[in-house]
Formats: structure tokens, sequence, C-alpha cells
């Protein structure tokens, strides 16, 4: 169906809709109608209503907590989670999960033997390419806090990074949730993106781990880990440019930096004492998570 495109003033356009399809949907002079954006087309559909779903989960003894179930739950849209537990001790480890990863949430109930989480910011759910920036820079602030650390020996920038890790954590699952629930106004993309995100917190739980094993064991990296760190934090760098301003000869040098960095990590990892395998381990998965995520972009 084709329908001619007018002009309404200096500068706006109209198109007129089919007025069989207005009348099968009752819709009226007045009405408010979905306007979606998706790549070079324009859907258009009747005010968009997301159905509340809640749900109920169980934890018979503290043993058998599992924050992945209320993670889950969350990611998958569920607005209400009713927990019953038989140990009151559990409210506890609820209320953590919930804190630390479940945005947007809070208790709205609480007994000896049950609570209830509900989601009371709907409105976040529509900020998505906001919080998708947002997640970037602190990936991007994760790096820096490791760089820093590793170079001045710095404990404090340890924590620093431990916190800021908490709160990807957090953004991560609720990027996860607004795909779900929303999907994405671009749907060639939606699928992509989760990919994305999930490749990124994993960059993310590399850097953790890393800052963890240097506050367990006070060694600290060589500076040979710290150059090619460098460059991992750089590739992410382009990467993070690249996300919003695609070009495709920056993407084929990107490819070339990840292989030879890649490259160098194997030749450490054979010369490094024992000790150093682990931080080796970590950046190795950063640069084989960097490669995948440049296998995403064009």
């Amino acid at each position: 169906m084709k329908r001619k495109i007018n002009r309404v003033g200096p500068s706006t356009l109209t198109v007129s809709l089919p007025s069989k399809w207005a009348k099968n949907l009752g819709l009226k002079a007045g009405n408010e109608i979905e306007v979606e954006e998706r790549a070079n087309q324009l859907v258009l559909s009747r005010e968009r209503t997301i159905e509340k779903k809640d749900i109920t989960i169980h934890y018979p003894s503290k043993q058998r907590f599992l924050k992945r179930f209320l993670v889950s739950a969350y990611i998958k849209g569920y607005d209400t989670i009713q927990v019953t537990y038989d140990d009151p001790v559990l409210f506890g480890l609820v209320q953590e999960t919930m804190n630390k990863l479940l945005l947007g949430f809070e208790v709205v109930e609480h007994s000896k033997d049950r609570c209830v989480l509900k989601n009371i910011a709907e409105g976040m759910e529509y900020e998505f390419d906001n919080t998708q920036r947002k997640y970037f820079l602190h990936i991007k602030q994760l790096l820096s806090h490791l760089i820093e650390a590793i170079q001045n020996k710095d404990p404090q920038e340890l924590e620093h990074l431990l916190f800021v890790d908490q709160t990807v954590d957090k953004l991560c699952q609720f990027i996860r949730r607004m795909l779900n629930i929303h999907g994405y106004k671009d749907d060639s993309k939606g699928k992509s993106l989760y990919f994305i995100d999930n490749l990124l917190e994993s960059i993310a739980d590399h850097c953790r781990d890393i800052a963890k094993h240097m506050q367990r064991t006070g060694i600290y990296p060589s500076s040979d880990f710290l150059v090619l760190l460098k460059q991992v934090a750089q590739n992410i760098e382009t990467y993070y440019q690249l996300f919003y301003t695609f070009n495709r000869e920056k993407l084929v040098d990107l490819k070339e930096r990840d292989v030879q960095i890649k490259k160098s990590v194997l030749e450490q990892i054979e010369k490094h004492e024992h000790q150093h395998f682990l931080f080796y381990h970590h950046l190795l998965g950063m640069t084989e998570i960097c490669h995948d995520l440049s296998e995403e972009m064009g």
C-alpha cells in the first residue's frame, strides 16, 4: 500500500491513515497511537500496553538459596516477585540480592515466611539508550581503575573497581530486562545488543577477578602485563566509538590489534612464573571477548 506525503505548514510532513485500518482498531480523531522507528520503516500501532506479570519463588532453606532464581525472574520481565521461605533468615539474602542486582525493585510486603518485591520504577525502562551508554562508560571506568591500581600498586583503586563492578552488574541485568520486555527500536539489532551486553559484563568479571586476586595475594602484575592491559583498554575505547559511529577502516585496525594482543599475551604466558598465570588467563579472556565484540560490528 502506498500513501502520499502531504506538507502541513513550513516543515511538517503528514500521511493519512488507511480508513479501514483505523476503523478496525476503533481509532478516532484525538486518539494517540504508537509510532516506532525501525531503520527505514515506521511501525504504527495502538498504544501498547504491556501485561503485568507476577511469579512466586519458594526457598525451602538457606542452603538451597540461589540468587539466580530471583535474577532470572527479573530479567524475564516479571513486575512482582513473591518469595516464600521456611527460614526467616532468607529474607536478608533476598533483600541483599535485590539491592545489588534488581534495579528499580523494592520490598513492598514482608512477613516471617514471605516477602513481595515490586517494580516501582517503570519510567526508567524507556531510557534504554541512556542506560546503554552509561553501562559502556562504567566498563571503561573499570579498566581505568584496574590500570591505576596496578600502575601505582594502590589497594584503594581496587576497592573503587569492586564498587563500580556492582553497578555494572546491576545495569547489565536492567538492560537485559528492558530488551526482554520492550525489545529494541531496531529489531535487527536487539539480539545482537543482548549478546554485546553479556560480553561487556564478562570483561567486567575479568577485571573484578584480577582485582580480587591482587587483594587476596598482595601480588601485582608485571609491567609487561600492564602494557597489554592498556592495549586492551584502548581497544574497548575504540569499540565504544565504533558502536556509536561506525567506521569500516577503524574496525579493520581494531581486529588486527586484537590478533596481535592475543599473540603477545600467549607469549607472555610462556615466559612468566606460575604466580602470574592467573593474571594472563584473565587477560587472554578479555582479548577473546574483544574479538567477539568486533564480530558484532558492521
